[in-house]
Parts: structure tokens; sequence; C-alpha cells
């Protein structure tokens, strides 16, 4: 632990966005799992990584840290951040779970609401039919929370044909203890309000608005108060 006045650090991670050349993407998502390899032998605390999309960078943070959790033993592992605009609440809470079973509980979700970017090019090629009102809100993040909570679908009498006899559907896997580990992208009061008042952890980086002020510590110690 590091004390600087009465401020203390009791856990020290890094954030890579896993860039490669255009033509050779292999290398430098190799490098960037040698990285997190190299973090967790120099005692990090945690790894994360950006997800962009149109970038040569990691575009798919769940493909990604699947092969991280087989790379990678004690070091926790987390995405900084997913835009949930373009992801389904529910295919997004399963993959993300797979991730978070094969890293034995390492995994931190981190997703944010709101109009992603590049909307204007990709959004044709995700949503079907007029995209322009298409649901970016914060009601998204609740479904995928909600999700990931396993709760079985339908009453106590719905069961589904499956190869292993009839189940009560639910969604697969169930990661215990991950709902509690979704992390709030969040740049605003209201976004901090908004994420505490849920029940997440809060993401807050160089990039939020000031409301009335220029100091950033400052304008950072408002919004973890908040």
């Amino acid at each position: 632990m590091v004390r600087v006045g009465n401020i203390s650090i009791s856990h020290i991670g890094f954030l890579t966005p896993g860039n490669y050349p255009d033509g050779d993407p292999l290398s430098g998502l190799e490098q960037t799992l040698e990285q997190l390899q190299y973090g967790e032998d120099l005692g990090f605390d945690s790894a994360w990584v950006r997800q962009r999309h149109l970038e040569p960078g990691i575009s798919s943070a769940s493909a990604f840290l699947a092969a991280a959790t087989q790379r990678t033993s004690r070091i926790e592992l987390g995405t900084a951040v997913i835009p949930i605009g373009y992801e389904s609440p529910y295919r997004l809470a399963e993959d993300l779970a797979t991730v978070d079973v094969l890293s034995r509980g390492r995994l931190n979700v981190g997703v944010s609401a709101g109009r992603p970017l590049h909307a204007e090019l990709i959004a044709p090629l995700v949503f079907d039919g007029d995209w322009t009102g298409y649901d970016f809100s914060h009601d998204r993040v609740l479904r995928f929370a909600d999700n990931l909570r396993g709760a079985y679908l339908g009453d106590e009498q719905t069961l589904i044909k499956t190869p292993f006899g009839p189940q009560r559907p639910r969604l697969h896997p169930y990661a215990r203890g991950l709902i509690d580990r979704i992390w709030y992208g969040g740049g605003s009061q209201r976004s901090a309000e908004w994420a505490g008042r849920n029940g997440f952890n809060l993401l807050t980086g160089n990039v939020i608005t000031g409301e009335g002020t220029d100091d950033f510590f400052i304008a950072q110690s408002r919004l973890i108060e908040t």
C-alpha cells in the first residue's frame, strides 16, 4: 500500500489499447498478451483493455480477454470500456460470463451507455431498420446486469429440451459474483449518481465534464464523492 498524505493506494493497475500494425494484427495482439503476463510478473493488481471499433486495436474485449485468462493466473482483467450501444445485453452477458469462469473470477466489466462512436458508419451494419431511434440509454446497462444475475426464465414449470435432458432455462455459464464487478464509465455528475444508485462501481478517467471547475483533481473528487 502506498500512502501520500491522507490518500492511500492499495491497488495498482494499467490500461492498454492493444494497438497493432494494420497489416499484422497478430503481432500487436500477441505483444499485448505478453504485456499482461509481464504486468502480472511485476506484481500489478489489474490489467484493463480498451474496446474500440474501426481502429487497429482490440475490437472485442471478451474475445481478447478469453485468451488472456489462459496466459495469466493472478492479475485481475478488465474492460475499460465496452460501449454497450452496439452490443446485445444478453449475448454480451454470455460472453463475459464465459470469460469470468475461464479466469476463475478475475474479470471486471466496464461498460458505457450513450450513442457510441462512429454510429453513422457502424450502426447500419449492426441494426436492422432505422437505427436513429434505437435505445442507447442506461436501460441497456440495467438489462445487461439483470442477465448476469442468472435468474431462471419463465416459471418453475418452464423447461427446455437439451441433450442433457429437460433443463430450467437460464443464462449459461452463470458466473457467481460477476454482478458485483460491473464498472460504469461515467464522466458527469449525472452518470456518477446513476452508477452509485444502481450499485455499480465507477470508472472515471481524463474525459470528464468539469461542471463548474477547470481543476481536474476537484472534478474527479466530486464524481467520486457523488
